[in-house]
């Protein structure tokens, strides 16, 4: 059996489980979302897939409705500190809970559960990692963003769980590059094993 078939069974069992033993968990979150937050409890955001293709990624809402974005909000990576982040919603992102509702994602084929983290569309429309003066750099950005649309995106990888800081953006295309020149079922379950590690060390890094 080839690796992205495998990848894709291997996806739709732990998916599938997971949902299943998490499933007291999620309700207990939709509910506590409600009751302080109100309505929408998901997120939805227009996110790149495989071969460019876009998707609904889901999360749990975090933020205030409706409220507008500082004008010094990062692109690309949630920023911890931003004001419209709700108290329970802080907490959530903490524990890497607001993720969870993505293994819709990957039940839906849309995602899987190890990969390069799928960008936001609006980030790729108006990418602010290309607004350099070295055109070399610009080039090989653009083809990391293209390359990494070759693979479906994931629910957590090795950036996700490495030690370097989350602002460090060369290590974001170093481990991009990593895991899609070294993609096995090997480094995937790897990486789905250390990543309770980094959330309980608060080293995982958010993706967007």
């Amino acid at each position: 059996m080839n690796y992205p078939r495998a990848k894709r069974i291997a996806d739709l069992l732990i998916a599938g489980m997971a949902v299943i033993a998490l499933a007291p968990l999620l309700l207990a979150v939709a509910v506590a979302l409600r009751i302080t937050q109100g309505r929408p409890v998901f997120f939805r955001q227009p996110r790149v897939g495989r071969d460019g293709a876009p998707f609904l990624l889901l999360k749990f809402r975090t933020m205030m409705d409706g409220a507008p974005a500082p004008p010094d909000a990062r692109p690309v990576r949630k920023d911890h500190a931003d004001p419209r982040i709700t108290p329970l919603g802080r907490l959530l992102r903490r524990a890497a809970l607001d993720e969870l509702p993505q293994l819709w994602n990957v039940l839906r084929g849309e995602m899987s559960l190890v990969g390069p983290r799928p960008l936001p569309v609006a980030d790729l429309a108006h990418p602010a990692w290309l607004a350099i003066a070295d055109a070399a750099e610009r080039a090989r950005r653009a083809d990391w963003a293209r390359a990494r649309q070759t693979v479906p995106p994931g629910l957590t990888g090795l950036w996700q769980i490495s030690p370097e800081p989350e602002t460090d953006f060369e290590n974001w295309l170093v481990r991009d590059r990593d895991y899609l020149r070294r993609r096995s079922l090997a480094l995937d379950l790897y990486i789905l094993l250390v990543t309770p590690v980094a959330i309980l060390r608060g080293r995982r890094k958010s993706g967007g």
